[in-house]
């Protein structure tokens, strides 16, 4: 079995530049499968949740600063 992305645009289907086509002398059968489209803004959306969720976890690993906002902006201005 061997499996090639490309774009099917209603007519015929387009494989992409990425993709190797087999050079086939006969008939062969096919099967299609098509893929669900990702909407941009949910796909960006889905990212965004997922690194919100790793920077909760890494949060949750780190010691507490034993320090208020005000101490850590004044000790940054000392150094």
């Amino acid at each position: 079995m061997l499996a090639i992305k490309g774009v099917y645009n209603g007519k015929s289907v387009i494989i992409s530049p990425s993709e190797k086509a087999p050079h086939i002398n006969h008939e062969v059968a096919v099967a299609i499968i098509f893929l669900e489209e990702f909407n941009e803004k949910q796909e960006r959306s889905v990212r965004l949740l997922e690194i919100a969720r790793k920077m909760r976890a890494r949060r949750e690993k780190m010691m507490p600063l034993n320090m208020n906002i005000k101490e850590l902006v004044e000790a940054g201005r000392e150094r």
